[in-house]
């Protein structure tokens, strides 16, 4: 074993699907390539190595094995190996492999990225739903390709209606995941129970699914058009609003606990049951709305958004009422989201039908 080998901090990732021998030869031949290791530098012995970042000793030594066989090092048996010396031509075609794998990777992810997003928007209701005794509008608008918010509505056998709206904890690719798995679980879990008891089952299955940091915030509210009335149970999303022309909107707290799903198993979780009259409105949204955040990055906070809902006009199609509702948010705040922003609304009415 060399005492002058060069100490290596290797960032390894043991589930990646990447093999460990190959991000040991990647990091290494890119640290080589780069010239942050120089010709003649000594590097730990394989066993040394192996015990340092816990992996095999066969598998640091098939690592050297395959960048000695690129002629980026010299050694044998993985024992004493050594940066071997590139001349300017040989170095130049390494960092053109390099760079060529990463504009590969690159093209990968963005293609895979585009097909998450098609698979996502699929995934998604129609914005707009009519069925008997009630309407139903919903946005979803990514800060990112994919979103890891989103909203259903589930159909009942009674007539009824399941509304859901959900924030799936971070962005981008693994919230809109988890998202996918949420929404499938969503039809069995509501099915036969109130619910209350459906976030209770929800929350179990996450709890046993989800990783450390990984939760999702969500409000599901039936809809019982021959009694005119709406049950809502909460874990962890912003208070609904009942909405009224001319009124400023009144948050629906709902009892009992508010843990986001998935935090930890066996939450009792709570509902809440009020009238829904002819003329209110039920909007549930996730936190992206009132805390979008304008040039100097101060949050539109939930009075400001309180105010615009009490200024929305009372007509129009209920996707027009929640389109022109996201307009005066961009307006106001002027940027980009940096959130997903979602919501829908929950309207009753009159028609008998069902599209």
């Amino acid at each position: 074993m060399n005492s002058s080998a060069l100490p290596l901090l290797l960032h390894l990732i043991p589930d990646d699907p990447e093999p460990v021998r190959d991000q040991i030869a990647r990091q290494l031949s890119d640290r080589i390539v780069r010239g942050a290791l120089s010709a003649g530098d000594s590097l730990p012995g394989h066993r040394l190595l192996a015990r340092q970042h816990r992996v095999a000793p066969s598998t640091v030594q098939a690592a050297y094995e395959l960048l000695a066989a690129d002629g980026l090092l010299t050694g044998e048996g993985g024992d004493d190996p050594r940066v071997a010396k590139l001349d300017p031509e040989r170095r130049r075609k390494f960092v053109e492999n390099l760079q060529l794998e990463k504009l590969v990777a690159q093209e990968l992810g963005r293609r895979e990225l585009e097909m998450a997003r098609d698979v996502q928007r699929r995934l998604l209701p129609p914005p707009e739903l009519t069925g008997p005794g009630w309407q139903v509008a919903g946005r979803c608008l990514p800060a990112r390709v994919v979103a890891g918010d989103f909203f259903d509505v589930l159909r009942r056998a009674d007539g009824g209606v399941d509304v859901v709206v959900a924030d799936v904890a971070g962005k981008g690719f693994a919230a809109s995941l988890i998202m996918a798995s949420v929404k499938a679980m969503l039809p069995f879990v509501t099915a036969e129970v109130g619910v209350a008891e459906s976030l209770a089952q929800l929350n179990n299955r996450l709890a046993l699914e989800l990783g450390r940091g990984e939760f999702v915030a969500l409000t599901l509210a039936r809809y019982r058009p021959s009694e005119r009335s709406v049950e809502l149970a909460n874990a962890g999303a912003p208070d609904p609003y009942l909405v009224r022309p001319g009124q400023l909107p009144e948050p629906l707290t709902v009892p009992g606990p508010r843990l986001p799903l998935g935090v930890r198993q066996e939450v009792a979780y709570a509902s809440r049951t009020v009238e829904l009259a002819d003329d209110a409105r039920l909007l549930m949204l996730t936190d992206g709305l009132p805390e979008a955040r304008d040039a100097a990055g101060e949050p539109l906070g939930y009075e400001a958004l309180e105010l615009m809902l009490a200024r929305e006009p009372s007509t129009g199609s209920p996707f027009s009422w929640l389109t022109g509702l996201f307009d005066r948010v961009q307006q106001r705040t002027g940027r980009v989201p940096e959130d997903d922003w979602t919501a829908a609304l929950l309207v009753p009415s009159m028609t008998e039908g069902a599209s």
